[in-house]
């Protein structure tokens, strides 16, 4: 399973992940719309259970959009 937790900003997303599966985690600031699809979207698709727990004080439009499809 790989687990993503979310600090979504106005201006950008800090995010950190784990794979519990390979053991493999890191932490990403998405600055752009763009790149933040890129990120979710390399996970679609695959086999792999994803699930997004996120922290946000506003609208959160943008990381609801590009996580669409995972459990969040």
């Amino acid at each position: 399973m790989l687990i993503i937790g979310c600090d979504y900003h106005p201006s950008f997303q800090q995010i950190a992940f784990v794979d519990t599966e390979s053991g493999e985690l890191g932490e990403r600031r998405l600055v752009h719309r763009e790149e933040a699809e890129q990120f979710y979207d390399q996970w679609k698709g695959q086999s792999l259970q994803v699930r997004v727990g996120m922290e946000a004080q506003r609208t959160c439009t943008l990381v609801r959009a590009v996580a669409a499809g995972f459990a969040v």
